[in-house]
């Protein structure tokens, strides 16, 4: 049995080596339908793209389903975005953070709502530009300066023995990133695009109230050095 297994495979690996070989040229003169094919894609990787390719808006869906699901923060953004040689797309983005978060043990609360703003460049790495279809990398500058609110149940004071509040309100910060985007789009009709990417955020520069830090930066997510981020967008060519 398995000596006739290997003749059949062998024979297999023979045949798929030499058949396109053996159907390189027909009588006819014509093109094969692999080269059909392979006309066809060289057509559209050798046209030329427009030096300018227009304008698109477009909305992040991923914050409206925070919003819906009563997440610890969610954050609505839209972004406008040019396209030069359907290879260089800058692009700016404005958004709007909230956080309202109470803890569960502990009993602290955190509120802020306030405006964000990105803006930068995305490269297209893909040849076959007419399709609509895009795969892209980008960088991105951040910029937030925001109010929030902390408090928390408050502490017994052992000398007077008395409850001391901790609430500080209109407390006062900004924050400085950057972000490095990779990103996948694809054309489902007409001007209608869908897309997501994935985001790396890096603080640049901080300020923040001596009382207490902030839980939540607008735009950028929870308050550390980095963190990781993505959109899933809804695009559409204007």
């Amino acid at each position: 049995m398995y000596p006739r297994t290997l003749e059949y495979i062998s024979v297999l690996i023979i045949v798929s080596l030499l058949f396109p070989s053996l159907l390189q040229a027909r009588p006819d003169g014509g093109r094969l339908p692999e080269e059909e094919t392979a006309a066809a894609t060289e057509d559209l990787t050798q046209k030329e793209a427009p030096v300018f390719g227009g304008v698109s808006v477009s909305a992040d869906l991923v914050g409206a389903i925070m919003k819906v699901m009563n997440s610890d923060y969610s954050q609505m953004e839209v972004a406008a975005r040019l396209n030069f040689k359907e290879k260089y797309f800058p692009v700016f983005e404005l958004g709007y953070g909230e956080s309202d978060k109470e803890g569960t043990e502990t009993g602290n609360t955190y509120k802020t709502q306030a405006p964000y703003f990105r803006i930068g460049m995305d490269y297209n790495f893909t040849k076959k530009w007419q399709t609509g279809n895009r795969l892209y990398v980008g960088i991105r500058y951040a910029f937030t300066s925001f109010k929030y609110d902390v408090s928390s149940p408050g502490f017994a004071d052992p000398v007077w023995n008395v409850e001391v509040p901790f609430v500080f309100n209109g407390l006062s910060a900004n924050s400085h990133w950057g972000e490095v985007v990779f990103g996948l789009e694809t054309r489902i009709w007409g001007i209608f695009h869908l897309g997501w990417n994935v985001r790396y955020k890096m603080r640049m520069s901080h300020s923040e109230a001596p009382e207490s830090p902030p839980w939540y930066i607008p735009g950028f997510g929870k308050n550390g050095n980095s963190c990781l981020g993505g959109t899933f967008n809804i695009i559409f060519d204007i």
